[in-house]
């Protein structure tokens, strides 16, 4: 179905949401159109899953306050910098953070799309001590064929997962564009999916496009058509990124003031949002 994105999130996303995932990967294709509606709405969440690494979406609603535990193996601006909120909500002990590498997060994912009990990690990151930093995530377990010990990950299998794609046809048929990153994972793997897209397909664009860039619409549970609602991040084959935008957020955010000046500038203040 198509909705706006305060329909979307007021419907689909339930005050309190377990485990909400938000697509991206740096400061490409987040779906901030979403986001800045769920800031809007104090639409808080209890765990944040990240892509392998995440930006400016998940940096907003950890500093608006949003959310309580944050997984993720890294948020922050690439050259730009840190991630200002995420950081001081860490440091604070505002937002419980659970260690991730990338691979658990992929391949977690996976074994959530495809409905597996966990999924075994490449050799060598056993080495790391992610998996002791959360052992809520990983376990080792003796592989029953080598009988040699080997570190698995949970499944991971968002409540609601929001994404970005360039297009969606009539039927809630979606694809991406250049790099999808994990959001195709997410999507697969989440009860829920909302995607924003930046505008209609033209007739037969579906059909062309490769499959393992498509997003069937079955798997669809909205789709919110948002031009230019990626900004102030990229979608690709769309727009770069606007790094004065960035650079102005990242000023304004190092402290709470400047972030709560950064939340009224941009029209995300919580007072009269109505359904």
């Amino acid at each position: 179905m198509f909705l706006s994105s305060a329909e979307a999130i007021e419907r689909l996303v339930p005050e309190g949401t377990g485990l909400l995932a938000v697509g991206g990967m740096h400061m490409h294709n987040n779906p901030m159109e979403l986001v800045r509606e769920l800031v809007l709405r104090r639409r808080g969440v209890r765990r944040l899953l990240t892509s392998p690494s995440a930006s400016l979406a998940a940096d907003l609603l950890i500093g608006a306050g949003l959310v309580d535990e944050v997984a993720t193996a890294y948020i922050g601006f690439e050259h730009l910098g840190l991630a200002p909120a995420y950081r001081r909500a860490a440091e604070s002990g505002a937002v419980t953070v659970l260690e991730l590498c990338e691979a658990a997060i992929v391949h977690g994912l996976f074994a959530g799309a495809g409905g597996l009990p966990f999924t075994a990690l490449p050799p060598g990151l056993e080495l790391s001590d992610v998996s002791t930093a959360n052992p809520e995530h990983f376990h080792t377990i003796t592989d029953p064929f080598t009988g040699e010990r080997v570190l698995v990950a949970a499944p991971l299998r968002p409540d609601v997962a929001l994404i970005h794609a360039l297009a969606a046809d009539e039927r809630g048929n979606v694809f991406f564009a250049g790099a999808h990153f994990t959001d195709r994972l997410m999507a697969m793997a989440a009860k829920t999916v909302i995607v924003q897209v930046e505008r209609m397909a033209k007739a037969g664009e579906i059909a062309a496009q490769r499959a393992e860039s498509v997003l069937p619409g079955f798997l669809v549970t909205a789709v919110v058509v948002a031009p230019r609602g990626c900004l102030p991040t990229a979608s690709h084959r769309a727009y770069g990124y606007d790094e004065p935008a960035l650079r102005s957020y990242l000023k304004l955010s190092r402290t709470e003031d400047g972030f709560a000046e950064y939340l009224q500038i941009n029209g995300m203040a919580a007072a009269g949002v109505t359904a």
